[in-house]
């Protein structure tokens, strides 16, 4: 959430389009606990968003594993044929490194050369998506050589842009989605190629009702958009900025049920709705302002210029609300992957102005003291999941036997299975299923490494295409590629080794 004031502007329209017109009188509601249970297996990131990466003994004190900072590309790559300088983001796997954390970069500011128009915001030109694309290439290579020669394995996440929802973060233009869609598919197939493990995240979405006149546009209908616009394939999470507004994390009815911590199940549906409910929603940036009043400011009547007074809370409540959003996640959304605190210190630099929201999202104070959230956020229990590199390949990818009528017999393939990440994962088991084609695999569980070997015995089948499918699962559930259907299919043919050899080996 940078650039306050202009933002502001855009939430204020989009609240006039919601029907919330002015801050609600007040909650008049009892304090709500999640509703699930602390049941399901770990699956949150708990990170923090840093102005100044000096703070992030802070921020490990609090437990925290992510660390989000930014990434220029014009800071770069400046001349387009100047070469790339790594000196930036040297800087950043460094200190992720040696905080021992996970690092999410925000990927923006194209230089001077592949932007549309005149404007640090402004998106990469159609002509220099190929450039683009090769800045994710070389980033991610680089990252992965640079992890490599050090024995690191952090994960390291890409987010594309911030809010391209809204036109400030869109060169003062009408949005586009389809066009920032096209941006995400060259940094994913660019990030991919130079590191397949490396996480790409879209989105960066801000709740928002949208604006008639196309500088702001609705947060579901943007990613609705996105895939029109081709976004399947080309993500592996989606993010949104579902700051809490003022309200508790669990009133979904909040800010005319837009303007919310839950607005990410409404993105998470969009996904369920296009086949990608298996992928993860990243909360990239969320909290709860703070009333400026606690520590002796008066902001209000900036802020209510600026449509930020009905949000601000008192310091109990925000330190409050902030943990019990990691709970309601934590117990009732397993699709949610990384939370980012947005902020741990930005009120610390004095590069904002005195009633600038982002200082008053903070959870440290100006002079680096812990506010009530941020001793709420260390005293709160976490739920590590592991983030380590997992990865599996089953080879080949498919299984054919050919047979002569005449000739039945019992026929064998071998079938490896192998670890491709940089963590190793326990074991593999396999189930079988026929569909008209009985056959045997030894052995039914293995390790990493370790084949297993399908027997067909032909006789008895007439001519004719017969099949069936080996399900492969690693024991860990973290592992993309598990399960993985392995198609098993017999050809039974005449004069095979006469009509049908020459045409498998041509």
């Amino acid at each position: 959430m940078t650039g306050m004031k202009r933002i502001a502007l855009h939430l204020l329209l989009a609240l006039f389009l919601t029907g919330l017109t002015m801050a609600p009188a007040g909650p008049t509601y009892a304090d709500a606990r999640p509703t699930g249970i602390l049941s399901l297996s770990p699956h949150l990131g708990y990170g923090m968003m840093l102005a100044w990466p000096g703070h992030l003994p802070q921020m490990t004190a609090a437990g925290f594993d992510w660390y989000k900072y930014f990434l220029y590309w014009d800071d770069i790559q400046p001349t387009e044929s100047g070469g790339y300088n790594w000196s930036s983001l040297d800087w950043r796997l460094s200190e992720a490194a040696g905080a021992d954390v996970h690092l999410i970069l925000r990927v923006e500011r194209p230089p001077a050369w592949a932007r549309a128009w005149n404007h640090p915001w402004a998106p990469v030109r159609h002509d220099k998506m190929a450039a683009w694309q090769e800045f994710f290439r070389r980033t991610a290579l680089h990252i992965h050589d640079w992890q490599a020669a050090r024995g690191e394995t952090f994960r390291v996440a890409l987010e594309v842009w911030n809010e391209p929802n809204l036109s400030f973060q869109w060169g003062d233009r009408a949005v586009d989605p389809a066009w920032y869609t096209e941006m995400v598919r060259a940094a994913y197939d660019g990030a991919h190629a130079g590191d397949p493990h490396i996480i790409v995240v879209a989105g960066g979405l801000a709740p928002t009702g949208g604006t008639p006149d196309g500088m702001a546009m609705n947060d579901v209908s943007y990613l609705e958009a996105m895939y029109t616009a081709g976004l399947s394939g080309h993500f592996d999470a989606i993010s949104i900025h579902n700051y809490g507004f003022g309200g508790p994390p669990e009133d979904d009815a909040w800010g005319s049920g837009i303007l919310n911590f839950r607005r990410a199940e409404d993105i998470h549906a969009v996904m369920v709705a296009h086949g990608d409910g298996d992928r993860p929603v990243w909360a990239s940036e969320f909290g709860w302002l703070l009333d400026s009043d606690v520590e002796g400011v008066e902001c209000d009547p900036q802020w209510q210029e600026w449509g930020f007074a009905w949000q601000q809370v008192s310091a109990a409540r925000q330190a409050d609300y902030l943990v019990r959003a990691f709970q309601y996640a934590d117990a009732n959304w397993p699709w949610m992957g990384v939370m980012v605190v947005s902020n741990l210190d930005f009120s610390t630099t004095g590069w904002y102005a005195t009633c600038d929201p982002l200082n008053w999202f903070s959870v440290l104070r100006p002079n680096g003291s812990a506010r009530s959230a941020y001793t709420a956020l260390q005293g709160m229990e976490k739920r590590y999941r592991s983030w380590a590199v997992w990865g599996m390949a089953v080879a080949p990818s498919t299984l054919l036997f050919l047979a002569d009528v005449d000739q039945p017999g019992v026929q064998a393939h071998s079938v490896m299975v192998s670890s491709t990440g940089t963590e190793a994962w326990g074991t593999w088991s396999v189930l079988t299923a026929s569909a008209g084609l009985a056959f045997t695999v030894t052995p039914t569980g293995g390790a990493p490494g370790q084949p297993f070997t399908v027997r067909v015995d032909t006789t008895g089948y007439p001519l004719g295409a017969y099949t069936g499918v080996i399900t492969v699962t690693a024991s860990e559930p973290q592992v993309p590629e598990s399960p993985y259907s392995l198609p098993v299919t017999l050809r039974v043919v005449d004069e095979v080794y006469r009509r049908y050899l020459p045409v498998v080996r041509r």
